[in-house]
């Protein structure tokens, strides 16, 4: 295969929430955070969280997942050429000393603006016995937030013996591996994810995104995707990042909306780049991958 990886990197925004919380500290439900070396701090969503939202998703479209294996090391059944999620998110399997690593890469969702330290208050009432009830405090956030992954297409579907069983198949057909990358692609542009969702309904799906269509195996999109204070998308660092990779690139498909300002995105002028609607961004991302396996 020429074209080896899909990378990505995208942008959401949450209006209000804490899609996934941290430590509590005393009545306080705190958000996880980083902090910068300057101090400030800035929210995440951990790459686990989106994993675990990424197989319900999945189960969702009604493909059956491995079942859990309760162990030292908790596993599945390491069954990638039956299973979906074996074969994306990978597994080890100490009994048998089988491990498969993941070719489905996620990077946290990280804030581009720091937190600010806003709190929702609630009170968790008593309806049982008139003894009043407890304050409790979360913190939440408003914020834009910026992901991103890279999928090696050269070996979802495809495996070697040290990953599976002793006379196990080593490949799948092509209609497989379509299935599955385009499962991955259907599960990110719907995709929703993290606690909290009763009070607080996060939708974590991309309104802007760009898909590079690789050569070789390398994340360089995730720090190039940048705003201004005011939301602004800047169109002149994913320039550089095309610029500085084109080496590598075979396509690079860049998909925005109206909830974020891609006013500068519109001026990105180049062979390899075409700029669409998100929907037409992720058919096009389909249509390439399609092609892939089919060649």
């Amino acid at each position: 295969m020429d074209v080896k990886a899909l990378c990505w990197a995208h942008l959401a925004k949450v209006s209000i929430g804490n899609a996934n919380a941290s430590f509590t500290e005393g009545n306080i439900q705190t958000s996880k955070k980083i902090t910068a070396p300057n101090g400030l701090e800035f929210n995440y969503i951990s790459s686990q969280c989106q994993r675990h939202g990424m197989k319900e998703r999945i189960a969702e479209k009604g493909f059956k997942l491995s079942t859990p294996i309760d162990a030292d090391v908790e596993t599945t059944l390491g069954d990638p050429v039956t299973y979906i999620d074996d074969d994306l998110f990978g597994y080890l399997k100490t009994d048998t000393n089988k491990r498969r690593t993941s070719p489905l890469r996620i990077t946290p969702l990280v804030s581009l603006f720091p937190y600010k330290g806003d709190r929702d208050l609630l009170t968790k009432t008593r309806r049982a016995a008139d003894r009043g009830g407890n304050l409790v405090e979360t913190e939440i956030y408003r914020n834009i937030f910026r992901g991103g992954g890279l999928l090696e297409l050269d070996r979802v579907g495809r495996f070697d013996s040290s990953e599976v069983a002793e006379n196990s198949s080593l490949d799948t057909t092509s209609e497989t591996k379509i299935e599955r990358v385009l499962t991955v692609l259907d599960v990110l542009k719907n995709f929703w994810a993290g606690g909290k969702q009763t009070n607080f309904l996060t939708d974590l799906s991309p309104k802007f995104i760009v898909f590079a269509l690789l050569k070789e195996k390398v994340p360089f999109l995730l720090e190039y995707i940048k705003v201004d204070e005011k939301g602004t998308i800047l169109a002149e660092p994913i320039v550089e990042a095309i610029n500085n990779y084109d080496d590598i690139i075979d396509q690079v498909v860049i998909g925005t909306t109206s909830v974020l300002d891609c006013s500068e995105i519109e001026s990105i002028s180049s062979p390899k780049v075409s700029v669409v609607s998100l929907n037409e961004a992720f058919g096009m991302v389909k249509d390439r991958i399609k092609n892939i396996y089919s060649e």
